[in-house]
C-alpha cells in the first residue's frame, strides 16, 4: 500500500439519523441490510489507516494527525496533540482515544498486537524526519517509544508473533529492507533488502507456514509506477521480486488465505502522487505469491486498500467507491465465498471515508476504521470468521528460533 497516499476530506463526525422508510437516498447511501455499520471515532481522532485485533474483543486502530477542524466530533476540536491510537475491548462496539506525549503526533502506518496487552506500531515521527516505533505493554494505558532500526527514516510495517519476535519494513528514502527485534524493539537487527527500485513499501503480511509480502510500486514514468510485490520465504532474511503482470496499477494489500493462495489488490490508477479515481485491481496467486495473474472481470470496489481471508473460502476487501461530481470517495466493502474467485459488495451504514484494510479477529461483528470514522464489518454465511479494517494488518508471524 501506498502510505504516502491518504483521502484528507473530513468525515461528518456526528451519527447518522434515522430515515423514514420512503426519504429519498442520499449521494453513496447503500441498499439492503448493512453489513457495515460505522460510526464516529472517539473525539480527537486523525486520520485512521490500520487496524489489527489481539483476540476477538481487544483492537487498535492507528493513523495520522488530521487537519485543524477535521478531527472529533466538532470544528473546534484542537489540532495537536491529536489522537492516532483508538482502543476498544469489546469488539468494537465502542472505542477510546489513547493520547500519546508525543508532541507533534507522529503518523503510524501499522500496528502489531500479539497479545491482548502488548502492541507495537510502527510510522514516522511527527516532525516528518526519521521514523518512529511505539510499544506498549499495558494494553495501551502508556505507551513508550522503542529504537527505529538504525537508519530508518521511515517504518511502513511490523509482524510481532511475540514480545521476542518482531519483524519490521523500514526504509531509507532509496532503499527499504526488513529488521527483526528480539527484544520488542529494543534494538533491532538489519536484514534483507526489498528489490532494487521497490517503492512506496506498505505494510508486511506473512501468514503461518506461507509466505511473507509486502506491496509497492516500481517507477515507469514521472509521477507513475508499475505494482509491484516484494516475497520473501525466509521470514525476511532476503526478498526478491515477484513476477507481476505488465501494466499493473499500484497494488496496496496482499495476504494468502493458505501456503499456496494468495491475493493482492490495489487500483488500476499508476498516478503515485495523489489517489486518482480509477476501477478496483485483483491479482491472483496459486503458487504461493510467485507469480501473479490478473483476476477476470470488474471488481465491486473502484480502489482496493487491503484484503483477508479468515479460512480457505471466506475473504473481504474494503476500500473506496468514487461518486458524485466533483468526485467523492466513500467507503467500501465486499466479500467473497470461494477463496477471492468472484466478490460482491456489501451493504454499508455510516462509512463517509475510504476502509484501509483488514486484519482477522473472531467476533461476529468486528472492527473497523477508516478516517476518522470506526465501524463493524460481518461476513455472511460465517461464524467465527470475521475481519476488521482501516489498515492493512494481517495473519501473525510463526515464532522463528534465533
Amino acid at each position: 500500500m501506498l502510505v504516502t497516499l491518504g483521502l484528507t476530506a473530513a468525515a461528518c463526525t456526528t451519527a447518522p439519523a434515522s430515515k423514514a422508510p420512503d426519504e429519498p437516498r442520499v449521494l453513496g447511501q447503500q441498499t439492503g441490510a448493512p453489513a457495515v455499520i460505522g460510526q464516529p471515532a472517539p473525539a480527537g481522532t486523525g486520520q485512521l489507516d490500520a487496524v489489527t485485533c489481539a483476540g476477538p474483543t481487544h483492537c487498535w486502530a492507528v493513523g495520522a494527525p488530521g487537519p485543524t477542524g477535521a478531527t472529533g466530533t466538532t470544528s473546534s476540536a484542537p489540532a495537536s496533540p491529536t489522537i492516532v491510537i483508538d482502543a476498544t475491548v469489546d469488539g468494537g462496539e465502542t472505542w477510546t482515544g489513547q493520547p500519546l506525549t508525543l508532541n507533534p503526533a507522529p503518523a503510524l502506518t501499522a500496528i502489531s498486537c500479539p497479545s491482548d496487552r502488548l502492541c507495537m506500531a510502527v510510522g514516522l515521527s511527527g516532525t516528518g524526519t526519521a521514523g518512529v516505533v511505539l510499544t506498549t505493554d499495558d494494553a495501551g494505558s502508556t505507551w513508550d517509544q522503542a529504537s527505529v532500526p538504525p537508519g530508518a527514516v521511515v517504518v511502513t510495517g511490523v509482524e510481532c508473533a511475540g514480545a521476542n519476535d518482531c519483524t519490521a519494513i523500514a526504509g531509507d528514502g532509496t532503499t527499504f529492507w526488513s529488521a527483526h527485534s528480539t527484544d520488542f524493539g529494543d534494538t533491532w537487527e538489519r536484514e534483507g533488502d526489498l528489490p532494487p527500485g521497490f517503492m512506496g513499501a506498505g505494510n508486511l503480511s506473512c501468514a503461518a507456514g506461507a509466505a511473507c509480502l509486502v506491496t509497492g510500486f516500481t517507477a515507469t514514468t514521472a509521477g507513475h509506477g508499475q505494482g509491484a510485490i516484494a516475497i520473501s520465504t525466509d521470514g525476511g532474511v532476503t526478498w526478491t521480486a515477484a513476477a507481476v503482470p505488465a501494466g499493473t496499477g499500484l497494488l496496496q494489500g496482499a495476504a494468502c488465505a493458505t501456503i499456496s493462495s494468495c491475493l493482492a489488490v490495489g487500483t488500476t490508477s499508476t498516478t503515485v502522487s495523489a489517489p486518482v479515481p480509477a476501477q478496483g485491481a485483483l491479482l491472483t496467486s496459486d503458487d504461493g505469491g510467485h507469480t501473479w495473474t490478473r483476476a477476470a472481470g470488474a471488481e465491486p470496489i473502484d480502489d482496493i486498500f487491503g484484503v483477508d481471508c479468515p479460512s480457505r473460502s471466506i475473504c473481504a476487501m474494503v476500500g473506496t467507491n468514487w461518486i458524485g461530481t466533483p468526485t467523492v470517495g466513500t467507503g467500501a466493502v465486499a466479500h467473497s465465498s470461494d477463496g477471492g474467485a468472484d466478490f460482491t459488495a456489501s451493504a454499508t451504514e455510516y462509512t463517509p471515508l475510504a476502509l484501509r484494510g483488514l486484519s482477522r479477529p473472531t467476533t461476529p461483528r468486528a472492527p473497523a476504521a477508516g478516517g476518522d470514522t470506526v465501524a463493524r464489518i460481518g461476513l455472511p454465511h460465517t461464524t467465527s470468521s470475521h475481519l476488521a479494517a482501516s489498515g492493512p494488518t494481517l495473519p501473525r508471524l510463526p515464532e522463528r528460533a534465533r
